[in-house]
């Protein structure tokens, strides 16, 4: 820089320090994370939108299911590259439990978040928990529930709106019938 004057040594600091900026903004910033797994159309069997369950899946590599199932409970959990990142749930509970009963129990969703559906359904942006609408020829003695646990952080109108659209689901399939 010897032999430029006071503005000129300014200027080719400057443009250096720009130089270098760019250079180690570029070398430092990674692209984003994307999602090279299908997004799958069911949950162990149970149908559902893909564009619903989007929202709350994260990026990754490979997605699998894992249907499991104990007395009153039949549970899915999806995993992306081995981690459970989805765990939906039907439970039978007893006929007169409410959905801040079976939000006690649930991970992922308190009592006291959002409800909607006349007191039916909670939800939060990490889990939900709702009322499954079940033909009056199910049995009297009981209620079914569905219950969802995200591990992946959404909006709370996402886990709403799966946990809606499973019930209506699960609603038309035999485990109403049970």
């Amino acid at each position: 820089m010897q032999g430029l004057s006071g503005s000129g040594r300014r200027h080719a600091v400057v443009a250096f320090g720009a130089a270098l900026l760019v250079v180690v903004s570029a070398a430092c910033s990674s692209p984003s994370p994307t999602r090279e797994y299908a997004v799958p159309k069911d949950l162990c069997g149970t149908r559902i939108s893909s564009t619903t369950l989007e929202p709350v899946l994260p990026p990754g590599k490979k997605i699998s299911a894992q249907p499991t199932s104990s007395v009153g409970v039949q549970r899915c959990r999806l995993q992306v590259d081995g981690k459970t990142v989805l765990s939906v749930s039907t439970e039978k509970r007893a006929a007169g439990a409410s959905a801040r009963d079976v939000a006690m129990s649930a991970i992922g969703v308190d009592p006291n978040d959002s409800t909607a559906d006349n007191g039916q359904l909670i939800y939060s942006k990490t889990g939900a928990v709702a009322k499954v609408g079940c033909p009056a020829s199910a049995s009297s003695d009981s209620s079914l529930w569905v219950t969802a646990r995200a591990t992946h952080a959404s909006a709370a109108s996402d886990l709403r709106r799966l946990v809606e659209q499973y019930a209506a689901t699960v609603a038309k399939t035999d485990v109403c019938r049970d």
